[in-house]
């Protein structure tokens, strides 16, 4: 976000699909858990909480500086090991969310988005470009759905993924020792803002995020027969 402070479309679009990711995320998690019988998350109050009781500081750092961050999963009863697939699912929710997200605003970028002919030799691509700020605005928030995705499936505590591969994964004091390591020494966290953070700060270093997205906006376009350059 910080490098596109002069953008006001792009600007706008981060912040609204941030926001509106944040709380789709974690009613899509608490209405699922209740789904599944879990009245943990809703009697969490999460649902009314305001965003800054939804995020972590370093969420906020993230999303200031490079545009994305995470929504960490809300608190469930996953104490039992036999309910772990019921959490499992309701921690899924959360990403899907943001999936849905990025595929709506895909639907309402081909809308007010231009069409417009690239032209590859002697072929002829028809695609959408943002050419208005109602557009790009668009075109934005599918971007920042689709990085929450992303973020959210990184395998590392605090995001999505990082709950689930200790949810479903064993049960020795090793695996249990490391989880606290990655959660109580931060070191999860520290992790993921590596990842986050260093593509911006060192020119050459590989976004995981910046890999990702385009292959994964366009092959949502393609679903709703959008094509993008």
């Amino acid at each position: 976000m910080l490098f596109h402070l002069a953008e006001p479309a792009a600007l706008l679009g981060i912040v609204v699909a941030f926001l509106i990711g944040v709380f789709a995320h974690d009613a899509a998690q608490v209405l699922t858990a209740r789904v599944v019988r879990d009245p943990t998350p809703l009697r969490s109050g999460r649902l009314t909480t305001g965003v800054k009781d939804r995020l972590s500081p370093f969420s906020g750092l993230a999303v200031f500086i490079v545009g994305h961050g995470w929504a960490e999963s809300v608190p469930m009863n996953d104490v039992w090991r036999r309910r772990r697939f019921h959490v499992a699912a309701a921690v899924l929710a959360g990403p899907l969310a943001y999936l849905l997200l990025a595929l709506g605003s895909l639907a309402l970028f081909q809308v007010v988005g231009d069409p417009a002919r690239i032209f590859l030799g002697d072929r002829v691509t028809e695609v959408t470009v943002p050419d208005s700020f109602a557009a790009e605005f668009t075109l934005w928030l599918a971007i920042t759905f689709g990085s929450m995705f992303i973020v959210s499936l990184i395998p590392v505590p605090p995001t999505d993924a990082g709950r689930l591969v200790f949810l479903l994964g064993g049960t020795s004091s090793g695996w249990r020792s490391t989880y606290h390591r990655l959660t109580d020494g931060n070191i999860g966290l520290v992790i993921l803002l590596a990842l986050l953070l260093l593509p911006v700060l060192f020119v050459g270093f590989p976004s995981v995020v910046g890999q990702l997205i385009g292959p994964l906006l366009r092959g949502l376009a393609a679903l709703i027969g959008l094509h993008l350059a």
